[in-house]
Protein backbone atom coordinates (compact mmCIF):
# COMPACT_ATOMS: atom_id res chain seq x y z
CA UNK A 1 0.00 0.00 0.00
CA UNK A 2 2.50 2.46 1.03
CA UNK A 3 3.78 3.09 -2.74
CA UNK A 4 0.21 4.66 -3.40
CA UNK A 5 0.09 7.36 -0.68
CA UNK A 6 -3.27 8.80 -0.16
CA UNK A 7 -3.16 12.30 0.32
CA UNK A 8 -5.27 14.20 2.99
CA UNK A 9 -8.11 14.93 0.89
CA UNK A 10 -8.24 11.59 -0.86
CA UNK A 11 -8.19 10.23 2.50
CA UNK A 12 -11.55 12.14 3.50
CA UNK A 13 -13.17 10.26 0.24
CA UNK A 14 -11.75 6.86 1.71
CA UNK A 15 -12.99 7.77 5.45
CA UNK A 16 -16.55 8.33 3.60
CA UNK A 17 -16.36 4.89 1.76
CA UNK A 18 -15.14 2.87 4.97
CA UNK A 19 -17.81 4.54 6.85
CA UNK A 20 -20.54 3.42 4.58
CA UNK A 21 -19.63 0.41 4.29
CA UNK A 22 -21.17 -0.19 0.88
CA UNK A 23 -20.80 0.96 -2.63
CA UNK A 24 -21.74 4.84 -3.39
CA UNK A 25 -22.11 6.12 -6.64
CA UNK A 26 -20.04 8.93 -7.25
CA UNK A 27 -23.03 11.65 -6.99
CA UNK A 28 -23.34 10.39 -3.37
CA UNK A 29 -20.07 10.96 -2.69
CA UNK A 30 -19.94 13.98 -3.66
CA UNK A 31 -23.60 14.69 -1.89
CA UNK A 32 -21.72 13.67 1.27
CA UNK A 33 -18.58 15.55 0.82
CA UNK A 34 -20.36 18.75 0.10
CA UNK A 35 -21.78 18.91 3.67
CA UNK A 36 -18.79 18.31 5.30
CA UNK A 37 -16.25 20.17 3.13
CA UNK A 38 -15.91 23.46 1.17
CA UNK A 39 -14.61 21.42 -2.27
CA UNK A 40 -16.84 21.66 -5.36
CA UNK A 41 -18.20 19.26 -7.57
CA UNK A 42 -14.75 18.79 -9.82
CA UNK A 43 -12.45 18.75 -7.04
CA UNK A 44 -14.58 15.60 -5.74
CA UNK A 45 -14.58 13.91 -8.80
CA UNK A 46 -10.70 14.57 -9.47
CA UNK A 47 -9.95 12.97 -5.89
CA UNK A 48 -12.41 9.64 -6.67
CA UNK A 49 -10.81 9.26 -10.11
CA UNK A 50 -7.35 9.75 -8.60
CA UNK A 51 -7.97 6.83 -5.86
CA UNK A 52 -9.23 4.78 -8.98
CA UNK A 53 -6.36 4.86 -10.77
CA UNK A 54 -4.17 4.32 -7.76
CA UNK A 55 -6.17 1.14 -7.46
CA UNK A 56 -7.43 2.03 -3.66
CA UNK A 57 -11.29 2.35 -4.66
CA UNK A 58 -12.88 0.02 -7.56
CA UNK A 59 -15.94 0.88 -9.79
CA UNK A 60 -18.67 -1.24 -9.85
CA UNK A 61 -20.89 -0.82 -12.67
CA UNK A 62 -24.52 -1.23 -11.00
CA UNK A 63 -27.31 -0.48 -13.22
CA UNK A 64 -25.50 1.97 -15.78
CA UNK A 65 -24.13 3.93 -12.74
CA UNK A 66 -20.55 3.12 -11.61
CA UNK A 67 -21.02 2.39 -7.60
CA UNK A 68 -17.22 2.86 -5.69
CA UNK A 69 -15.62 0.64 -3.14
CA UNK A 70 -12.56 0.52 -1.26
CA UNK A 71 -10.39 -2.58 -2.39
CA UNK A 72 -7.87 -1.36 0.89
CA UNK A 73 -9.38 -1.84 4.04
CA UNK A 74 -9.10 0.95 6.79
CA UNK A 75 -7.31 -1.29 9.01
CA UNK A 76 -4.82 -2.27 6.12
CA UNK A 77 -4.51 1.75 4.92
CA UNK A 78 -3.15 2.22 8.86
CA UNK A 79 -0.95 -0.91 9.18
CA UNK A 80 0.71 0.65 5.68
CA UNK A 81 1.30 3.61 7.04
CA UNK A 82 2.44 3.19 10.39
CA UNK A 83 6.32 2.31 9.61
CA UNK A 84 6.48 5.65 7.53
CA UNK A 85 4.90 7.34 10.26
CA UNK A 86 7.10 6.15 12.98
CA UNK A 87 10.11 6.17 10.42
CA UNK A 88 9.50 10.23 9.82
CA UNK A 89 8.73 11.25 13.40
CA UNK A 90 10.34 8.94 15.58
CA UNK A 91 13.20 8.31 13.34
CA UNK A 92 12.24 4.35 13.54
CA UNK A 93 11.63 4.52 17.14
CA UNK A 94 8.12 2.46 17.76
CA UNK A 95 9.12 2.76 21.55
CA UNK A 96 8.71 6.37 20.99
CA UNK A 97 5.54 6.76 19.93
CA UNK A 98 3.99 5.07 22.69
CA UNK A 99 6.48 7.19 25.10
CA UNK A 100 4.61 10.28 23.19
CA UNK A 101 1.24 9.15 23.53
CA UNK A 102 1.54 8.01 27.34
CA UNK A 103 3.00 11.24 28.33
CA UNK A 104 1.32 13.65 25.83
CA UNK A 105 -2.06 12.24 27.94
CA UNK A 106 -3.52 10.73 24.86
CA UNK A 107 -3.94 7.41 26.39
CA UNK A 108 -6.45 7.04 29.29
CA UNK A 109 -6.23 3.72 32.04
CA UNK A 110 -8.16 1.76 29.93
CA UNK A 111 -6.31 2.05 26.96
CA UNK A 112 -3.10 1.38 28.77
CA UNK A 113 -4.77 -1.89 30.24
CA UNK A 114 -5.58 -2.74 26.28
CA UNK A 115 -2.65 -2.33 25.02
CA UNK A 116 -0.87 -3.94 28.29
CA UNK A 117 -3.22 -7.29 27.38
CA UNK A 118 -2.77 -7.07 24.15
CA UNK A 119 0.95 -7.06 24.63
CA UNK A 120 0.82 -10.07 27.21
CA UNK A 121 -1.19 -12.22 24.93
CA UNK A 122 1.57 -12.08 21.86
CA UNK A 123 -1.44 -10.32 19.31
CA UNK A 124 1.19 -7.51 18.11
CA UNK A 125 3.64 -10.49 16.53
CA UNK A 126 3.02 -11.12 12.89
CA UNK A 127 2.51 -14.75 12.51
Amino acid sequence: MNDKTISNAELEVMRLLWRKQGAMTLAQIRDELLRTTKWNHSTIKTLVFRLRDKGVIEPLDKYGAAQFVPKVSESEYIRSEVPTFIARVFEGNAKALAAALCQGGQLNEGDIDELKHFFQMGDCRDE
